[in-house]
């Protein structure tokens, strides 16, 4: 799994630098060259020189993955009952999942019924690495399904990609890392006396990368996962940001119906972890490899008594990445899609920027209000970006001199005034009532009016 996040300003650290030792040059030694050589002058370079060329013909071998089925688990792995969806599932567990080893050399060599196996190769060969592994296999099945006299599925349901796949008939998790977490669950239920959410144990601490959570909340149907050492207050303190986002109104209902059910879909969640490194931060970005998460939290970045405000709690932060990465970019493509050009928000952070920068400019033009400063930060992680800065100071949550002067490497129009003059795009997105999106700071405290 790739990283969830750009850790930045008070929250993160610069990524390590690795310093390659110059080893400086070695003495020549000459050595002494018989008249007449001897046989070990002949033979013993042949030798190692064959050796030399067969190391390389393993290394290439090695490094297409040929001989990956080794060391997988392939006799352990849970195959779909149907042999055409075996052939499919092959595919997706090693390039969707990857936590499988080679799995087509699986299908090959360990599934009963060969009959779909061209499939498993078709499929494998025409693959451009154009888009995601899932998305072209759904697309392969939606189009080819009735050649092989077989009906179109949903791939993401019958193979449970949101869960980490079928998992292994030993019920291990094949090759995946032992976990040296607290996995020890609640016993009992902790009720909050703010906003009334419940702290249960974890409900799925069998699928793949979710075993060391030991907290979990519900909201909307949306899962806050924790680790043993957020405090009961840090992971209840997310749960009520995330429903007032999401019921801005605080009503009862969230606000966008739409947005909920693609939240639902993709079983979007916000993990919450120790600390980096942890053993369950390790595991689950190791294992994970579903389509929910679009941010993570560390318990040093929660402060309950200071909610979303800047270099103290990045809670409203985090949690309103993830709403709009895996929510609203794909209910709303025209007007929250991410790549370049493709978007209403896109065009208005070209603005912002002083023009369209697909890699990092190092510099930015002066009259550029919006300056966002980490190199590994791509176009859509810029985009996303931008559009929680836009959101924050439209909710006053910036509108502070100490904060204003603390962001302005990064972003100026701090206040809602500043951001109606200066972004008048993103500002009219963002405040359009068709897109619901939430316009109240949260605080905490999540009190539905229920009358």
């Amino acid at each position: 799994m790739s990283n969830f996040r750009h850790e930045k300003d008070d929250f993160g650290s610069k990524p390590p630098t690795f310093i390659v030792e110059d080893w400086g040059p070695m003495d020549e030694i000459a050595p002494t060259i018989p008249k007449k050589p001897p046989w070990k002058y002949i033979v013993v370079p042949a030798v190692v020189f064959f050796l030399i060329l067969s190391s390389i013909a393993l290394n290439d071998l090695w490094e297409s993955g040929e001989f990956d089925y080794l060391f997988s688990d392939c006799e352990n792995m849970n195959w779909p009952d149907d042999p055409f969806q075996a052939a499919v599932y092959s595919f997706i567990a090693e390039y969707e999942l990857q936590n499988y080893g080679t799995a087509v050399g699986c299908f090959h060599d360990e599934y009963d019924d060969l009959a779909y196996e061209a499939v498993a190769l078709e499929l494998e060969d025409n693959w451009g690495r154009d888009n995601s592994a899932l998305e072209y296999a759904q697309s392969w099945v939606d189009l080819n399904s009735e050649r092989y006299y077989q009906q179109p599925f949903n791939l993401t349901e019958v193979f449970k990609i949101n869960e980490g796949g079928l998992g292994w008939s030993d019920g291990g998790s094949g090759n995946n890392p032992t976990q040296d977490c607290d996995t020890e669950q609640l016993e009992s239920e902790f009720v909050s006396n703010v906003s009334n959410f419940v702290i249960q144990a974890n409900p799925n601490p069998n699928q793949s990368g979710m075993g060391c959570f030991t907290k979990y909340v519900d909201v909307f149907g949306l899962g806050i996962y924790a680790e043993s050492g957020l405090r009961n207050d840090q992971v209840l303190h997310a749960a009520s940001v995330l429903a007032e986002l999401l019921d801005n109104d605080e009503d009862g209902e969230v606000d966008d119906s739409v947005l909920l059910s693609r939240l639902q879909n993709v079983s979007a969640m916000i993990p919450m972890f120790d600390y980096d490194g942890s053993p369950g931060y390790r595991d689950f970005e190791e294992n994970y490899h579903g389509q929910g998460v679009g941010a993570v939290l560390f318990a040093r970045e929660v402060d309950p008594t200071q909610t979303g405000h800047w270099g103290s709690d990045a809670t409203v932060e985090e949690i309103i990445h993830t709403i709009n990465h895996r929510g609203h970019a794909h209910i709303y493509p025209d007007a929250f899609g991410l790549q370049p050009g493709s978007s209403l928000l896109t065009s208005a952070m070209d603005e912002a920027r002083g023009g369209q920068f697909i890699e990092h400019p190092g510099t930015y033009p002066e009259d550029a209000w919006y300056h966002y400063d980490d190199e590994t930060c791509n176009y859509d992680c810029m985009a996303i970006e931008y559009i929680y800065w836009a959101q924050v100071s439209n909710m006053g949550i910036l509108n502070d001199t100490a904060t204003c002067d603390g962001i302005a490497n990064e972003w100026e129009p701090c206040s809602r005034e500043l951001l109606e003059s200066m972004d008048v795009q993103i500002f009219a997105l963002i405040t359009d009532e068709q897109y619901l999106l939430p316009q109240i700071a949260p605080n905490g405290m999540y009190y539905p009016n229920l009358d």
